[in-house]
């Protein structure tokens, strides 16, 4: 059986010309599994996975499209058992765990091989070191806006909101009962408080939108900051502007549908147009978002197993190495409509495409709020279940916004300070 030499794949990362060996064999499948082959992100990852098969006889990348949740539960188990897939597409916020319990390889010396630069990324890709060396390739970083419906606001003779009060006035103002049925059918501010790892997002927009962040030099951040940001939360589920228990796909439905006046979600979030009904779209706008600061860092990342054969690392850190590539960064921007990791890659075609875009390029590049608890992102999956479990006892009407960030405080201090 011939073999992809790891000399062939670092020397000619984006087309591994073992073309003739590997056409006399049965193809080398890289299996990655992915949460984002629907909105924006999918047209973009079918795109690389079939041109990176047109450019590499015998190989071939295999989609396999899996839930957000499951997704990084099912990373653990496989990287638990030694069978984790050959190409580890990961949200940031469980990346540093999987990295620092040894589940990913080392990257410099491939990356090192085809002269890759970091100063080239946006500065989230630093955050992909740990102990000083590199293990993954950051494909997005952090930027929000304030989706809104245009029509409902001008409705309703609201301004759009410019701070946090005002966003908070403005959900209260949104929120209607349209049929007259005595039921809330039109929500102000749709936000996530079901128990997953959305909630703890979304409890971070808050926090950072007070101008602070979850570690501040090196302590959990106070009490009262906790409390401050809980009390916005129970305001929007006490009033009606948001139904409680709501996971983020649900929301973005209720507001891409037309069923709420405001959500805030990401650069991805305006592929979601093309869902609306066609009379609905030209009112679905993006604003600034109206707070001081916001979470910052990184997105996503695509990594390589350290469990793996030689030849299948090999074959994955050539279509690692594709897809950073300056070619399939601005195809990133113009195919998915987000602002790509590699610096400059903004493309007239992507800027007409996405008119959108210049808002999360300029929200990526101010601000400094962490979108991890700085120093101890390792213990994400400790603070997202103590915001989840918190916050969904505040839904189900067992502690207040002040009792829950109490135990809030109390569980996380316990936990990992």
């Amino acid at each position: 059986m011939a073999v992809l030499t790891r000399r062939a794949a670092l020397a000619l990362p984006t087309a591994v010309l073992a073309a003739p060996a590997l056409a006399q064999r049965r193809p080398l499948v890289l299996e990655m599994p992915s949460y984002q082959l629907r909105e924006g992100f999918g047209p973009w990852w079918r795109a690389a996975a079939e041109a990176f098969g047109q450019r590499n006889p015998g190989l071939r990348v295999n989609l396999v499209e899996v839930p957000f949740e499951p997704h990084h539960a099912q990373l653990t188990t496989r990287f638990i058992a030694k069978n984790p897939p050959d190409l580890c597409h990961i949200s940031a916020r469980y990346f540093y765990g999987f990295a620092d319990q040894g589940f990913l390889e080392p990257l410099d010396a491939r990356l090192a091989a085809i002269g890759w630069r970091e100063q080239d990324f946006i500065p989230a890709q630093r955050d992909m070191r740990r102990d000083g060396r590199v293990y993954a390739q950051l494909l997005l970083g952090y930027a929000y806006g304030l989706f809104y419906n245009e029509a409902m606001f001008q409705q309703a003779g609201v301004a759009l909101p410019t701070s946090m009060a005002e966003l908070v006035s403005a959900a209260q103002r949104l929120t209607r009962d349209r049929d007259g049925d005595g039921r809330i059918d039109q929500f102000g501010l749709v936000w996530p408080t079901a128990n997953t790892s959305g909630t703890y997002v979304y409890l971070t927009y808050l926090i950072t939108g007070l101008n602070r962040d979850w570690v501040e030099q090196g302590r959990l951040l106070p009490m009262p900051v906790l409390r401050e940001a809980l009390e916005v939360v129970q305001t929007l589920l006490r009033s009606g502007a948001t139904p409680p228990g709501l996971d983020t796909n649900p929301a973005r439905q209720l507001f891409w549908q037309g069923n709420a006046a405001m959500i805030i979600d990401g650069s991805w979030g305006t592929a979601y147009r093309k869902d609306s009904p066609e009379a609905l779209q030209p009112a679905l706008k993006v604003a600034p978002l109206p707070l001081p600061n916001q979470a910052a860092g990184a997105s996503n990342v695509l990594a390589i197993p350290a469990d793996a054969a030689p030849e299948r690392k090999d074959a994955a850190f050539a279509f690692l190495a594709m897809i950073q590539s300056a070619e399939w960064q601005q195809k990133y921007a113009e195919i998915g409509g987000n602002p790509p990791a590699r610096l400059g890659m903004l493309t007239p075609e992507a800027r007409r495409i996405w008119p959108e875009l210049p808002i999360f390029e300029k929200a990526a590049a101010e601000s400094t709020g962490s979108f991890m608890p700085r120093g101890k992102e390792g213990e994400f999956a400790r603070f997202n279940a103590v915001v989840g479990e918190h916050v969904t006892a505040m839904v189900a009407g067992r502690q207040d916004a002040a009792r829950a960030a109490e135990q809030m405080h109390r569980d996380l201090t316990r936990a990992v300070f």
